[in-house]
C-alpha cells in the first residue's frame, strides 16, 4: 500500500488525512497537540474556543467530512438571537446594514456619502492585470466612509487586518468576481439575489469548534504522532524521505500543512524561490480574550453576533463575539461569554500585553459596548496566538501561484494551510479535499502496474 505523510496537524493536515481513503497515511506534528487554532477548552459546563469558533456551512467538502466522522447529529446552528451585528462607531453600538435597503437607512454614514453609495453602478470596472488593496477597491467603488465605516472593521474582524494592506484579489476573491463578471457589486447582490450578508450560516458542534479536530485525531488513531519536528525532505527516485528526530521515513507523497514559515524551512534546500514566497507571507499576533460573566453584570446585555470597532473609534480592541447569543448552549443558564479579538496586523502590540494591562483594555471596551462593569468576571481566559491569522498581502496571488507551480517541479509533493487560499476553516477542509483527491490521483497514475492489476480485481 502506498504511504503519503502529512506534515502538520491543524485542520488542513488532519482534513486532508481523514480524505485519504485506502492509504497508508501519517500526520507528523512538532507540537504536543493536534489542532493548531481548532482547539476548545470545557470548564464547568462552558465551551471555551481558543481561536476559530465555527465555520460556515457554505462549504461541500466541511458537510462531507462531518458526515464521514458521524459528527453531522453533532451540529449546533447559530442562534436566531444572533442575527444583529453591531459596528461601534460615534460612541454607540449602531445596527449593521446587511442589505441595499439597510444601506440607504443607516445612522452610521451620511446622507452625502449614501449618494456616493448610489453611484457605484456607474463606476467603470478595474483593470484586471491591477493587484488591489481592499481599500483601493471599496474606496473606488463606494467612498471612503464605506472603507472607514463598513469594511475596516469587517476586515478587521475577519482578517485582523487593514483594508489598506489586504490584496482584494487574495483576501476576497468573490468580490473582485463580483466586479469583473457583473460590472457593479449590487448588479451582482441584485442578480444573486441577495443582500451584503455573508453566503451561509455559521455552525459549530456541541463540544465547540474543537470537538472536530479531536474527532480528526481519534479518527486518524496511530497514524498521528505529535512531538515529531519534521527536519529535512529528500526527494528520490522511489519517491520522498522524510527526516525526523525518530530517523527517516520513505513516502510515495509528501503534504506539508505546516505553517509558512516551517513550509519555507522545509523547502529551503529544494527550491530557494518557493522558500522565498513562503517566508514573505506575514502573519497577524492575535489575542483572544474569553470572559464569562453573571447575566447582568453590564448596564446592557448583549444581544446580537457581536461588535466589531469602526475606525478613529479610540476603543482598542478588535471587537467583541457574543458568544452566548452565537451559541446559548456553551454556558449554563444565567451567564453570557464574550470573546474579545486584541491586535492583529491593526494594533500588534496590543496582542503582546502584560496580563492586567491586557485584561484593563479588554474590560473598558467592554463597558463602551455594554454599559458599565456591575460585577466581576467569573472567569477569564487568555489565549495568545503569535502568528494567528496570515495576512494575504499585496502579491499574495503571485506567492501562492510560486508554491502551486512546486507541485509540478516536485512530483509527489503538496502544499495545504491557510496561509495559501483561505483562512477559515471551511476553506482548509475545502483545500483538504482538493489536496487528498490530487494525491490518490498521483498515486494511481505512478501506482506499479502489479499493484494496480491487483487492486482493480
Amino acid at each position: 500500500m502506498a504511504r503519503v505523510i502529512i506534515v502538520g496537524a491543524g485542520i488542513s493536515g488532519l482534513a486532508t488525512a481523514a480524505f485519504l481513503d485506502n492509504v497508508d497515511t501519517l500526520v507528523f506534528e512538532s507540537s504536543d497537540s493536534h489542532g493548531g487554532n481548532v482547539r476548545t477548552d470545557r470548564i464547568d459546563g462552558r465551551i471555551l474556543d481558543r481561536a476559530a469558533n465555527g465555520w460556515l456551512d457554505s462549504e461541500p467538502a466541511m458537510t462531507k467530512l462531518l458526515e464521514k466522522l458521524n459528527l453531522s447529529d453533532q451540529i449546533i446552528p447559530v442562534s436566531e438571537r444572533a442575527e444583529i451585528r453591531w459596528i461601534y462607531a460615534d460612541g454607540r453600538m449602531q445596527p449593521a446594514p446587511l442589505s441595499p435597503k439597510e444601506m440607504l437607512t443607516t445612522s452610521l454614514i451620511p446622507w452625502w456619502a449614501k449618494l456616493r453609495i448610489l453611484l457605484e453602478p456607474f463606476i467603470f470596472r478595474g483593470r484586471k492585470e491591477t493587484d488591489e488593496t481592499v481599500a483601493q477597491f471599496v474606496s473606488r467603488r463606494l467612498g471612503k466612509w464605506f472603507v472607514d465605516r463598513f469594511v475596516g472593521p469587517m476586515v478587521a474582524g475577519i482578517h485582523a487586518a487593514r483594508p489598506e494592506s489586504l490584496s482584494l484579489k487574495a483576501a476576497f476573491p468573490k468580490m473582485a468576481a463580483m466586479e469583473r463578471d457583473y460590472g457593479s457589486l449590487f448588479r451582482a447582490m441584485f442578480a444573486k439575489k441577495r443582500g451584503g450578508a455573508p453566503s451561509g450560516h455559521l455552525q459549530t458542534l456541541q463540544a465547540g469548534a474543537g470537538q472536530l479536530t479531536d474527532t480528526l485525531a481519534q479518527y486518524l488513531g496511530e497514524g498521528l504522532q505529535c512531538d515529531m519536528p519534521v527536519e529535512g525532505l529528500t526527494q528520490t527516485k522511489e519517491g520522498w524521505v522524510v527526516h525526523t528526530k525518530s530517523g527517516e521515513h520513505l513516502a510515495d507523497a509528501v503534504v506539508l500543512a505546516c505553517p509558512a514559515p516551517a513550509q519555507a524551512k522545509l523547502m529551503r534546500g529544494l527550491d530557494a524561490s518557493v522558500a522565498e514566497a513562503l517566508d514573505n507571507i506575514e502573519y497577524a499576533p492575535v489575542t483572544v480574550v474569553v470572559s464569562v460573566w453573571a447575566a447582568g453584570s453590564f448596564d446592557q446585555a448583549p444581544n446580537g453576533f457581536g461588535v466589531l470597532v469602526a475606525r478613529g473609534e479610540d476603543v482598542g480592541v478588535l471587537g467583541t463575539l457574543f458568544t452566548s447569543c452565537a451559541f446559548p448552549q456553551q454556558c449554563p443558564e444565567g451567564e453570557i461569554i464574550l470573546r474579545t479579538m486584541v491586535g492583529g496586523s491593526v494594533n500588534p502590540k496590543a496582542a503582546s500585553l502584560p496580563h492586567e494591562q491586557l485584561l484593563e483594555l479588554v474590560f473598558a471596551a467592554q463597558e463602551k459596548f455594554l454599559g458599565t462593569q456591575r460585577a466581576d468576571p467569573i472567569l477569564v481566559r487568555v489565549y495568545r496566538h503569535a502568528a494567528g491569522i496570515p495576512q494575504y498581502t499585496l502579491g499574495h496571488t503571485t506567492r501562492t501561484a510560486t508554491v502551486n507551480a512546486a507541485e509540478a517541479k516536485f512530483p509527489g509533493l503538496f502544499f495545504a494551510g491557510n496561509h495559501l487560499d483561505g483562512i477559515g476553516v471551511k476553506d482548509c477542509v475545502g483545500t483538504g479535499h482538493r489536496i487528498a483527491q490530487n494525491v490518490q490521483g498521483w498515486l494511481e497514475i505512478t501506482a506499479p502496474v502489479e499493484q494496480a492489476t491487483t487492486e482493480t480485481q
